[in-house]
């Protein structure tokens, strides 16, 4: 696609499979434009494609206006500011958790354990547990659908919709009711418990959510965004954790200079390294708008019906932004935030990734624990190298691993 994109430009036409006829944006200055684009012009829920099957009708994600803005500021509060410095403590005390279940000196595959270990957090985030029992209970049916997510099955049956086929997915029907089952009494407990407004976890603040008209949200909206959350907040967080690893063992400047960061508190290091990973590694590849009518863009006029791509890799390695583009070097955001439209792993405008904040934070806290109490090394010499897995790009051998307890 890179090739492709070189030859032709930084706007171009392509038949994609599961997406049909497809416009690419490959610029920062076009990406504005689609970003910044009126969302009843260009629409997001619409452009979300084969994830839709995962996240599911009701989802945030899938909205358009302005039910996507009512539902999208009633989830803001537990994933900003304050609410952020409380999970701190819970991020902490999973993280050591999983060290003492890690082989010593024993190759591992670091992306199945921050997925287990990113699965742990979300969900004594979400409902406020605990308890391992309980955690594992109530992590088994996301987990279950988590896997959908990354299956090829997800991209096949995108791409066979047109055609009436393979509507029915028994495997996420069977995950619905799991979760169902799980989550449904939960929020009915939440509903009757007195003490409600004392509670910290996501699960009562979205029950105790108002909106401007005083309106809250329907135990089905609450599920649907739940479910949003585990999905949004899992695999990319975890992926990239995993990028992260690999990154810095294969730069030793760049480790010992995050591990000085975990011993002493600062971050600015450490965030900029999340940057620049996010930049060179981001775990989805695009991000899409579908024009409700024609769009002018780049000199062209894209016909409605029309699938806009944001190509996020393309993007974050502009040459014309980034000096020496493919390679990786934390140091040019230290103390710099990354610019709007040419750094856009967490997409862009209304429907911008609403959990980047706590993203951010959960990596920076996971990555301290892990370089101030343990001690790592790569299994394989050489940098992983990319591989897609449905809709996310992860380590092709999963970033491999010795660890040992410092």
């Amino acid at each position: 696609m890179l090739r492709l994109i070189r030859r032709y430009g930084p706007i171009m036409t392509m038949p994609i499979l599961s997406l049909g006829h497809v416009a690419i944006v490959s610029d920062p200055v076009l990406a504005k434009e689609v970003f910044t684009a009126p969302p009843d012009v260009l629409l997001g829920g619409e452009g979300v494609g084969p994830a839709a099957a995962i996240y599911g009708v009701g989802s945030m994600f899938v909205q358009e206006e302005p039910e996507h803005q009512r539902r999208r500021r009633l989830l803001t509060p537990p994933l900003h500011g304050t609410a952020l410095t409380s999970y701190v403590p819970i991020i902490e005390a999973s993280t050591r958790a999983a060290m003492r279940d890690w082989p010593i000196d024993h190759p591992f595959e670091m992306l199945p354990a921050a997925r287990a270990l990113m699965l742990d957090v979300i969900v004594k985030v979400i409902f406020g547990v605990d308890d391992p029992a309980e955690v594992q209970r109530l992590g088994r049916p996301f987990e279950r659908l988590l896997n959908l997510g990354v299956s090829e099955q997800l991209t096949v049956r995108y791409a066979l919709r047109r055609f009436g086929t393979l509507r029915v997915w028994p495997s996420r029907a069977r995950a619905n009711r799991e979760i169902d089952d799980v989550v449904m009494p939960l929020i009915a407990e939440r509903r009757r418990d007195p003490r409600l407004a004392e509670r910290r976890d996501i699960l009562a603040l979205l029950v105790c959510a108002r909106g401007e008209g005083g309106e809250g949200l329907s135990d089905n909206e609450i599920r649907d965004d739940l479910i949003t959350l585990m999905l949004a907040g899992h695999e990319t967080t975890a992926t990239t954790l995993a990028w992260v690893f690999d990154l810095l063992l294969h730069h030793p400047d760049a480790l010992r200079r995050v591990q000085e960061e975990a011993g002493n508190g600062d971050e600015a290091f450490t965030t900029a390294v999340i940057d620049e990973t996010l930049r060179v590694r981001p775990p989805a590849p695009l991000t899409a708008r579908v024009a409700a009518q024609p769009f002018p863009i780049g000199g062209y006029l894209v016909e409605a019906g029309t699938r806009i791509v944001v190509h996020i890799i393309a993007i974050n390695r502009n040459p014309a932004v980034y000096d020496r583009p493919n390679e990786f070097r934390p140091e040019r955001f230290v103390d710099v935030r990354p610019q709007t439209y040419a750094w856009v792993p967490f997409g862009g405008g209304v429907k911008r990734c609403l959990g980047a904040a706590f993203s951010m934070r959960e990596l920076i806290t996971v990555l301290h624990v892990l370089l101030r109490e343990g001690q790592f090394t790569a299994v394989d010499p050489n940098p992983e190298t990319i591989v897609r897995r449905s809709i996310m790009l992860a380590p092709r051998n999963g970033t491999r691993v010795c660890y040992r307890p410092a």
